[in-house]
Parts: structure tokens; C-alpha cells; sequence
């Protein structure tokens, strides 16, 4: 049997099953939409979609994070339930990583700290004494994902030629899913992301990134230091002036990566952004992360920077300049539609400004007028939507506008000074 035959033969039993799936949930729909006839509301109903998502695997879930982000593309109600989904898998037991562990470097004690779609993460020590965390790939992972992403990207070109999506870039949507997706599956990228966060976060004061050991570290394996005493406080649990100090870094982390690096981690949660009681931070995983194009970073910055400003009708050029029209794109609408957005936003607190409605709002405007988003705009702004849930709930009266200043400025300085530089 050649290669070829034998991937669509997996790719074949992965549409068996996820039928099967689906047929299983759509009988549960119906049973909780029944039951809810009876009952005003009905939680199990709700979250029948993340847990359907969840149900169908990996690569679905992990599909299903950046769709919530599409709102350009999808109904808002859609959106903010994907938007909420995070991992909810069931963990490979330690037992089952354990003698694997031993045999590559020795490492007993093996605990389970964390568990995600992907992969999963022990605590284990090393010959010596020395605490490690260990991240490795969950097994036939690669297998799986690479049959879902086959799925997409078949589904996709098929999608892209019923007449009510034409002008919709179904294919480019799912080329920006799948290869976001298969770059997860990649840990020695993921290692040398850790490393480029960790020597970044040195120049913001209260960051920690764990060190990454090269050494030990491998294709499905990221070993890193293991750093203790992490928990998840309740807003309660911290001080004001820790609570705050906690946001402000969190934000200028975001910002550092957003506006200078040209890095989007776009997995903020947290259990990934975890705030110790003194307001430090710890950032972890680096699995879910993009990197911008220099002209992206650039744009992005700029945007930000003349909505901070207030100035909706550069906010609008710089949005058509990275946006994909169709034939009934209206230019003069969007402008008009999008500055008057910026500048009902312009200058709100934490409390009062909801990134996700104005996201919403944002790519409404591009969807009535004939636009669609640059994946490179879409990737930063779901790293904000991530982070925005913690931020509203720890601060509500932070400034996100104010503490992005500093950022931008320079970075919108190093874009002169580039240009002058290329002018001589």
C-alpha cells in the first residue's frame, strides 16, 4: 500500500468517526432543546457546542479558538462561545509518560501539572535533584491532527464553491487554521519561542518565563524549569496595589511582544498567565504563537496608536490597506462607519471598553462593506481577547490604551528611523 493510500485511509476513518460524533451530539441537541421547552434555561444546552467541539478532537478544538476571532466570517453568538473554549480533554496519565521519562533522561517522580489537546505537562526530577516540567506530545497526536487538517483543508475548497460564500476567503481561513495548528505540533520551535519570550521579559521588571533546557529538549519533548508555587488567586485573594501591579505587567508583556517582537501569544489564559500574590507574573507555553510579518507589526502598532489618539479615519486606511474587498466593496461606507466606531471607544477604561464587542462591531462593519480581515490583524486580536477576561476581573479601571503608549511610540520611532535609514 503506498503512502498516499494509506493517509487517505486515515483520513477516511477520521470522517467515519467524526460523523459518528456528530450524529451522537445532534441526538443530545435535540434532547436538551426538548427539555428546555420546559425549563427557561438550560446550562447543559448552553455549552453543548464547546462540548461537541471537544468531543470531535484536537485539531477542532484548536480550529474552534481562532474561528471565535472571526466575526468577520461568523454570527457574534458563535464567536463568544468559541471564544470561552479552552482545552477540556482528559490527561495522559502519568503512569503512561513515566517509563518514557525514565528512559530518555532518567527522571522520576513524574506528576501531572497540566493536560491540553496537544500535550501534556509533568513535573519530574532529574538525576541530581534537579525540578523539571516536562511537556510532551500526547501519543499519535501528529497522526490525528494531520488527518483533521486534510479534513479543513477538503472541506474548505468544497465550501468555496456554493454560491452564498463567494467572496468569502474559506480557503485562505482554513490555510491560516491549518498551518497555525500544525506549528503547535512542532516543540523545538516551541523551545526556541520559550527562549526568545524569556530573554524579551527580561527588559519588562516582573516577568518570568521559565529556562528552557536545550539540552534535553526534542521534537515531542520541551523541558524547562519548573517553577513552583503557582496558583490560580481569586481577585480577593491579592491586594489592590497587587492586583493591579499584576494587570499592568500582564499588559505590558502583551504589549512588549504586540508592538516591538512581532510575537502574538495568542494562549494567554490562565492557566498559561499566572499571577503570583506579591502582582509578578509567570508566563508559560509558548505552543500557540505567531509571529508578524514586520509590516503587520508595524501596521497593527499604528492602528493601535490612532485609536489611542482617537484619529478613526487613519485607523480606517490602515485597515484597507492590509484588508482582502470584494467585488461589492463600499470604501467610502467603511471609513465612515469605522472612524465613527474608534471614536466611541476612544480613551475608555477596562470596565467600559469590551474588546469583544468592539471586535465584533469592527469586523461587522468590514462584513456589511464588502471586507475581509488580514489574518496578521486577527492573530493579535485574539491574544487580547484572552487576555481581556483576566484584566476585566482583576482591574476593570486599567487604561489599556495608556499603558500601550510607551510601546507604540517606540515602535512607531523605529519605523521612522528605518525609513530614514532606507531614504539614504
Amino acid at each position: 500500500m503506498t503512502s498516499q493510500a494509506a493517509g487517505g485511509g486515515v483520513v477516511a476513518l477520521r470522517m467515519t468517526r467524526i460523523l459518528y460524533v456528530l450524529c451522537g451530539r445532534l441526538i443530545l441537541l435535540a434532547a436538551l432543546s426538548a427539555l428546555s421547552l420546559v425549563r427557561r434555561r438550560n446550562p447543559a444546552r448552553e455549552s453543548w457546542l464547546a462540548d461537541t467541539v471537544v468531543a470531535l478532537g484536537p485539531a477542532f478544538v484548536k480550529a474552534a479558538q481562532l474561528l471565535g476571532t472571526r466575526a468577520d466570517v461568523l454570527p457574534p453568538k458563535v464567536c463568544r462561545a468559541l471564544t470561552r473554549l479552552y482545552d477540556r480533554v482528559r490527561p495522559v496519565p502519568p503512569r503512561t509518560a513515566a517509563p518514557v521519562l525514565r528512559s530518555r533522561f532518567g527522571a522520576t517522580g513524574t506528576k501531572l501539572v497540566g493536560a491540553g489537546s496537544i500535550a501534556c505537562v509533568y513535573r519530574c526530577v532529574l538525576p541530581g535533584g534537579r525540578e523539571v516540567a516536562v511537556k510532551v506530545r500526547r501519543p499519535g497526536i501528529e497522526q490525528s491532527l494531520t488527518a483533521d487538517l486534510a479534513l479543513f483543508e477538503r472541506g474548505a475548497a468544497a465550501l468555496a464553491r456554493l454560491p452564498w460564500l463567494r467572496g468569502v476567503p474559506v480557503v485562505a481561513i482554513a490555510g491560516q487554521l491549518t498551518e497555525s495548528i500544525r506549528g503547535q505540533l512542532d516543540f523545538r520551535r516551541e523551545a526556541e519561542l520559550l527562549d526568545g519570550f524569556r530573554a524579551a521579559m527580561a527588559e519588562v521588571a516582573g516577568v518570568t518565563v521559565p529556562a528552557v533546557d536545550g539540552r534535553l529538549s526534542s521534537g515531542d519533548m520541551v523541558v524547562m524549569d519548573f517553577v513552583g508555587g503557582l496558583v490560580r488567586p481569586r481577585p480577593d485573594e491579592l491586594g489592590e496595589a497587587e492586583r493591579r501591579r499584576a494587570v499592568v505587567t500582564a499588559l505590558r508583556a502583551v504589549y512588549r511582544m504586540l508592538f516591538l517582537d512581532g510575537v502574538v501569544h495568542c494562549d494567554l489564559h490562565p492557566g498559561n498567565l499566572c499571577f503570583r500574590p506579591d502582582g509578578t507574573i509567570v508566563i508559560l507555553d509558548a505552543g500557540f504563537t505567531v509571529r508578524l510579518t514586520d509590516s503587520a507589526r508595524e501596521k497593527f502598532a499604528a492602528f493601535f496608536y490612532c485609536m489611542s489618539q482617537g484619529d478613526g479615519e487613519a485607523c480606517a486606511d490602515i485597515v484597507l490597506s492590509t484588508a482582502e474587498d470584494t467585488p461589492a466593496a463600499d470604501h467610502d461606507a467603511f471609513r465612515a462607519d469605522l472612524a465613527a466606531l474608534v471614536t466611541a471607544h476612544t480613551g475608555r477604561r477596562a470596565a467600559e471598553f469590551d474588546l469583544v464587542s468592539f471586535a465584533t462591531r469592527l469586523f461587522g462593519i468590514q462584513r456589511r462593506h464588502g471586507f475581509y480581515a488580514d489574518p496578521q490583524f486577527v492573530f493579535p486580536i485574539l491574544s487580547l481577547l484572552v487576555l481581556e477576561g483576566t484584566v476585566r476581573e482583576f482591574h476593570p479601571d486599567v487604561d489599556f490604551q495608556r499603558e500601550a503608549e510607551p510601546f507604540l511610540v517606540t515602535a512607531l520611532m523605529e519605523r521612522v528611523l528605518v525609513a530614514r535609514g532606507d531614504a539614504r
